[in-house]
């Protein structure tokens, strides 16, 4: 082959390089969208806007929880540093807790919540 020839080679596979490349991205975009298709399918849908509310809502009880705690309720752990200070090692929250009933409420301001008994029979 000459030269021309292969320039011509070169570039008709370059064209064809840019068309597979094209095709693959598409596919792996089809399959990015079913994968998301697939984790969502069978979940309830709400608005952003709902979500955002409810989300600001849950914030709200978990700071409130946290304001309102007792110095007691926390197991807290000192130690000393290299330097002979004092230093806050660990602050144990398990005993700290979140009253199912207040989160309950927030779910109940944005969700009409049904046993899944009634939920059954509708």
């Amino acid at each position: 082959m000459d030269k021309e020839n292969l320039q011509t080679k070169v570039e008709a596979l370059q064209d064809n390089l840019k068309v597979k490349h094209d095709e693959l991205t598409e596919v792996q975009e089809q399959l990015t969208v079913a994968r998301r298709e697939l984790a969502d399918a069978g979940k309830p849908v709400i608005s952003c806007d709902l979500a955002g509310n409810l989300m600001d809502q849950i914030e709200e009880m978990f700071s409130e929880t946290l304001l309102n705690l007792c110095a007691s309720d926390l197991d807290v752990e000192f130690g000393i540093g290299y330097d002979n200070r004092i230093e806050l090692e660990n602050v144990d929250m398990s005993n700290v807790g979140f009253c199912r009933h207040d989160l309950e409420a927030v779910f109940e301001v944005f969700f009409a919540i049904q046993d899944d008994e009634e939920s059954d029979n509708s």
